[in-house]
């Protein structure tokens, strides 16, 4: 399928309509792939679980017979493109939708990943900028929904990388520690979660750039919040999910040695924070006036 009916701010897939691919074109383009020898498929939409959906609520008919179609004629194994956390919440609460697709998939496979968006633990801004991105449930409980996505996930072995935005419009000090809170919160959680600066797009996309320079403390501490929790769930996934066997113990050995190497390197962040601010600040208070005045 293509488009999203949330209508977030920030995102350039809203300015389309949704589509919905019959299931029968689908296993013909699985077809085609696989005579060229592809295994595997990417389940690929803004929101799998919004396939055949009834608005923003998942219906648990048309993704059980899309998942059912799809394994019948691969040899290999399903992932998902994205999905948002609010569909993840209601399938599951209303249907058991994730445990009976992960149940499905047990046969093939041990996890399944996908791309979800948090972008900000702040309900202040999720109201401004993403309003729908909860529903069913209301913006208000974005960071509830958020947690109970994820332990959902968490408990039937989806393994999400999930995206933050930093320096939104209008985004506040307060707004920014709101997403470190939501990051400590999510500790226990499998998951890989990965910062970024906002870049106009959609409606948003006449709104300056959020650039290196205009970092704060409270975003760097939301980015070291990150770094610790990749890099301890990055053991975890390598260690249950994947190279498993003594012909992938050289490979498996590598990456946890990359890991380990990794925490050396950023060990002693603070100095070099320190640093950064420090000539930032130097830099800012060196302006001059016309400098000040235009922005430069």
């Amino acid at each position: 399928m293509r488009g999203c009916p949330r209508g977030c701010r920030f995102c350039s897939v809203t300015l389309r309509p949704l589509r919905f691919i019959p299931i029968e074109k689908i296993l013909q383009e699985i077809e085609v792939n696989l005579r060229a020898g592809i295994r595997n498929v990417v389940l690929h939409s803004e929101d799998v679980l919004l396939y055949g959906a009834d608005g923003v609520k998942p219906r648990p008919e048309p993704l059980i017979k899309l998942h059912q179609e799809v394994m019948k004629k691969i040899p290999g194994k399903i992932t998902w493109a994205h999905a948002s956390l609010s569909a993840i919440k209601y399938s599951e609460e209303n249907y058991k939708l994730i445990s009976t697709i992960m149940e499905m998939l047990s046969e093939k496979q041990e996890m399944l990943g996908v791309e979800v968006g948090i972008e900000t633990g702040s309900v202040n801004l999720a109201k401004k900028i993403m309003p729908a991105k909860a529903l069913p449930y209301r913006a208000e409980e974005w960071p509830e929904v958020v947690k109970d996505a994820f332990a959902i996930m968490h408990d039937n072995h989806v393994v999400p990388a999930a995206t933050l935005i930093l320096g939104l419009p209008e985004e506040t000090p307060d707004d920014v520690l709101k997403t470190a809170e939501l990051i400590d919160d999510l500790k226990s959680y499998r998951s890989l979660i990965i910062p970024m600066l906002f870049v106009p797009m959609g409606a948003l996309k006449n709104m300056e750039k959020f650039r290196r320079e205009s970092l704060t403390r409270e975003h760097i501490e939301v980015m070291k919040a990150c770094l610790r929790h990749d890099l301890y769930w990055a053991r975890d996934i390598i260690a249950k999910f994947y190279f498993k066997g003594l012909r992938y113990a050289p490979l498996r050995f590598f990456l946890q040695s990359f890991i380990s190497y990794v925490e050396r390197k950023t060990a002693n962040l603070d100095a070099l924070i320190e640093d950064f601010l420090k000539e930032k600040t130097e830099k800012k208070t060196a302006a001059t006036p016309l400098q000040k005045a235009t922005g430069g």
